[in-house]
């Protein structure tokens, strides 16, 4: 597998800061292996589909769910996620598509309607032709750039997606679970999410769990990796980038829509967090 995809993995899981740790997209890639529980919540602009022989338990936009042993799961990484349970030595296999080439694949409008809201489909057996761990060793070298059979990989891939989105499209979805997270940080999360439309402060988040503000700053980040106002940010950046993908709505409307005070704020951290102006952003997923 090439070197820098091996870094930029390993960047994934063990950096604190949210910044280093939240690339753009992790393109067009599938690889294999254990991993601890993430220390840092964090997004990317890619839709992730991922199988594990174990239970696999997220924090997704302040929702604890679980992915059941054995099944195959997708979501859009645009949403703040984190594995709040590690792997216990068992290989996950994970698939990145960037959602603008996703998007190009014509796939069906309810699958996307599902992703862009924030549901974790699930296909709750990854066998056959949805056999992710089957086809990590061909994929995981013949996607890597200048590679002679990445032209076809693409092809079977993009065959992988469109059957994949058939089989999660009876509605089967993540289930909700309690267990990975300190119970009050779990909360305070999906607080933020439910509000980051509005005018949040940290004296709030705190008040809802019925702690000081000082010390439930202090166990957010212990659990997340992130303050509560990156994870702020998180959630309404991936407001905002629903809004620019499902809406024509204006650009000062969409960052109004999204909880920000202003429109310098919202440019600002859309392009921290996309590396890009939302306007380009847009632009690059029209279909």
């Amino acid at each position: 597998m090439n070197a820098d995809f091996l870094l930029r993995r390993r960047t994934y899981f063990r950096d604190t800061r949210i910044m280093d740790a939240t690339p753009s997209s992790f393109d067009l890639a599938c690889w294999r292996g254990a991993v601890p529980r993430m220390s840092v919540a964090h997004t990317h602009d890619d839709l992730e589909f991922n199988t594990a022989p174990v239970e696999l338990e997220y924090l997704v936009d302040g929702r604890q769910v679980v992915i059941p042993a054995g099944a195959l799961a997708v979501f859009w990484a645009a949403r703040p996620h984190q594995l709040v349970r590690d792997s216990g030595g068992s290989e996950l296999t994970w698939l990145t598509v960037p959602l603008a080439q996703a998007r190009g694949w014509r796939l069906p409008g309810e699958f996307l309607a599902r992703m862009f809201a924030g549901d974790i489909a699930v296909a709750e057996a990854a066998r056959g032709p949805l056999d992710l761990a089957e086809r990590v060793g061909s994929w995981g070298e013949e996607l890597r750039p200048g590679h002679p059979l990445r032209r076809a990989a693409v092809g079977e891939v993009q065959a992988f997606v469109l059957r994949a989105a058939q089989a999660t499209a009876a509605g089967v979805a993540a289930g909700s679970v309690a267990g990975g997270l300190r119970a009050d940080v779990a909360d305070m999360a999906a607080w933020i999410a439910e509000h980051a439309a509005e005018d949040v402060s940290v004296a709030q988040v705190a008040d809802h769990v019925h702690l000081h503000p000082h010390h439930a700053m202090t166990v957010f980040r212990a659990a997340l990796g992130v303050t509560i106002g990156e994870y702020l940010a998180q959630c309404r950046i991936a407001r905002a980038r629903e809004l620019l993908l499902t809406t024509d709505e204006a650009i000062p409307d969409i960052a109004v829509s999204a909880g920000f005070g202003s429109l310098s704020q919202f440019y600002a951290r859309f392009r921290d967090h996309t590396g890009e102006a939302p306007a380009a952003y847009r632009r690059r997923h029209e279909v």
